[in-house]
């Protein structure tokens, strides 16, 4: 792992890049989650206040400007998460081709996009889920 690449750098040092690259992109993650649940606790706040309030035409107005603001933060960070998961499943490709062995395996076995986000989490390579990926390569 320590030969010397034609763009100067060692395999070594590539794969330095790439997981500090793996460790910003799992902390961006990990922050938008939590984000998640800052807004959902801004929206109990907020629907506690407008439940208080006359039911009017005002009262629908304001629920619905505030669902579809919660629908569109939801969507926008759901993507950049998604987004940000393909890229690390991505890196930990490049990182395991590199060392030769798999090392980092989360994203590409047990990631939500992958292994699926209800019930318990089947890693990618067991069952039916294994032969699909087999069957794309």
């Amino acid at each position: 792992m320590a030969e010397q690449q034609a763009g100067g750098f060692s395999d070594f040092e590539r794969v330095q890049v790439l997981l500090h690259e793996y460790d910003s992109l799992r902390d961006e993650i990990q922050q938008r989650i939590a984000h998640v649940y800052q807004v959902v606790i801004i929206c109990a706040v907020l629907a506690t206040w407008l439940l208080g309030r006359t039911m009017d035409g005002r009262f629908w107005a304001g629920a619905t400007f505030m669902l579809l603001l919660i629908a569109a933060f939801g969507w926008f960070n759901g993507e950049d998460i998604k987004r940000a998961a393909a890229q690390l499943r991505s890196i930990e490709q490049h990182v395991n081709d590199l060392s030769g062995e798999d090392l980092l395996t989360w994203e590409t076995h047990y990631g939500g996009a992958i292994a699926g986000y209800w019930g318990r989490p089947r890693p990618a390579h067991v069952g039916r889920r294994a032969k699909k990926l087999r069957a794309k390569s």
